[in-house]
């Protein structure tokens, strides 16, 4: 299949339709907007034929092209991107990584905001709920949007950031025969960068994806390549796969930082003797709800969850493994509940609260 075009296509050549010549994007250093030019032989020529850049609400718009915009989120609609023919610029192609990367920012708008998310029959709460089903198709525009990206920052300043980790999955032969096909998923979070370096990284484990979400994994870096082309690529601790962290918010806006989480850290740790025989501990943490035996057992205990594999021994008060978790700074209470699927043993906690840079950690007990 022909990778799609997309809007970061610095230097990229591509054909027009029903033309004889190619067009060229280009940044423009001093508003950032994307200039896109008629070329030749690969260089821009004469004026920019339109512009894309960001509007005050976070999406991406087209300069000069008329478009309907929702009247509650000012998302632009480019859905109907076969009626746009001027130029006859492969419009279709542009379009439709513009509608996708444009959704999920309304999905985290919509998904954040509590007085849609109180609205069970919130028609637009509905919507963002179905486009976020398809997290393979949105994995795949993120990665097309990196990859025909040539022109990147060069150096990412020192501060947090939000990031984003795209996954693959490729099925063996036994999950080839049960149906599953080759996907791409991906992963939100946040990250602390010193010296054009990742020295810190939290991966989101909010169901929804939130970026807005309360609760992050610490990960435990290994090995880490310094930030080049806006991305890095890190091994964990104990693990043998290599992963890539995306800073697909600073393609456009280099400077682009979030304000310090302050994160307070809790660990669950395993005793020596766990019996670790098909362990698979299941964490559910919620915000604000006591949990019950019954919610954890039951898998709804809150909207923060994570699965571990393998037994986390002790060794520290607050140690940064699989189970560290962090919880950005906030006066709310949470719930952690933990079930061992094995034998269906349960343990919980509730109403704890955190102090800001503090640690904490608890030892699961067999019993």
């Amino acid at each position: 299949m022909r990778q799609l075009i997309i809007l970061l296509a610095f230097g990229f050549s591509s054909s027009i339709s029903n033309a004889q010549s190619s067009v060229v994007y280009k940044r423009n250093p001093a508003t950032g907007a994307l200039e896109v030019y008629q070329s030749s032989g690969g260089l821009p020529m004469g004026s920019p034929i339109y512009k894309i850049k960001k509007n005050v609400y976070g999406y991406l718009e087209i300069e000069n092209v008329e478009v309907s915009t929702d009247p509650f989120t000012r998302k632009p609609d480019y859905a109907a991107y076969n009626n746009f023919k001027p130029y006859q610029l492969p419009a279709k192609q542009i379009f439709e990584t513009l509608e996708t990367l444009n959704k999920k920012n309304e999905y985290d708008y919509v998904i954040s905001n509590p007085t849609i998310t109180n609205n069970s029959n919130s028609q637009i709460l509905k919507d963002a709920q179905a486009f976020i089903q398809n997290r393979s198709k949105i994995a795949t525009e993120f990665l097309s949007f990196y990859n025909s990206s040539i022109d990147f920052p060069k150096i990412i300043i020192d501060g947090w950031y939000e990031v984003t980790k795209i996954t693959k999955f490729v099925p063996n032969e036994v999950e080839k025969q049960g149906g599953f096909s080759e996907s791409n998923d991906f992963i939100s979070g946040i990250c602390k960068v010193s010296n054009n370096r990742i020295t810190e990284y939290y991966e989101n484990i909010n169901v929804y994806d939130l970026k807005t979400g309360f609760v992050f994994r610490k990960v435990n870096i290994d090995v880490i390549s310094p930030i080049n082309n806006c991305k890095s690529t890190y091994r964990e601790k104990n693990e043998n796969a290599y992963s890539t962290i995306y800073f697909l918010d600073n393609i456009l806006e280099s400077k682009k930082q979030i304000l310090n989480p302050e994160f307070s850290f809790y660990t669950i740790n395993t005793p020596n003797n766990f019996r670790s025989n098909n362990l698979i501990l299941n964490v559910q943490i919620a915000r604000n709800y006591s949990m019950t035996i019954e919610d954890v057992r039951e898998l709804k205990g809150g909207s923060y969850v994570y699965t571990a594999y393998k037994p986390n021994p002790v060794t520290g008060e607050c140690s940064n493994t699989q189970l560290t978790f962090a919880f950005k700074k906030t006066n709310d209470k949470f719930s952690i509940g933990v079930i061992r699927f094995a034998d269906k043993l349960v343990w919980l906690q509730n109403n704890l609260t955190f102090l800001p840079n503090n640690c904490n950690s608890t030892t699961l007990n067999e019993r």
